[in-house]
């Protein structure tokens, strides 16, 4: 098989599932892993939010996407209370080191697109 072929087959096979290799997933409701994941970094979110001033009345993650690398990325938007939204990226190794918060971004609506907002 030439090198051209196996990335068409790549491609094939990521659309198949729905993720280009290192890509994004599409946006979906939030699964029981990936809530997991998200109430074991939930300490420090809101030690974050709680330090820039931001109150938190609810905690309620909704929506996410993913992206492999040397782990796993997931991108994940949670109800804050008031109608305020935030959005949090959380890093997750494959050998099973501690998951970590990456970063926040706040003032998001119900209706914000769901988009990384890091710069790789």
């Amino acid at each position: 098989m030439s090198w051209i072929s196996f990335g068409i087959f790549l491609l094939g096979l990521a659309s198949a599932v729905g993720q280009i290799p290192g890509g994004w997933t599409e946006t979906q409701v939030i699964d029981e892993y990936t809530r997991q994941i998200v109430f074991s970094v939930k300490n420090d979110i809101l030690q974050t939010l709680s330090a820039n001033g931001i109150p938190v009345h609810e905690f309620v993650p909704l929506l996410s996407r993913s992206r492999a690398a040397t782990g796993s990325f997931h991108l994940v938007k949670i109800r804050i209370g008031y109608g305020r939204y935030i959005h949090v990226e959380i890093y997750r190794h494959f050998s099973g080191t501690p998951t970590r918060l990456e970063a926040i971004q706040v003032g998001h609506t119900k209706t914000s697109p769901l988009e990384s907002f890091r710069s790789w």
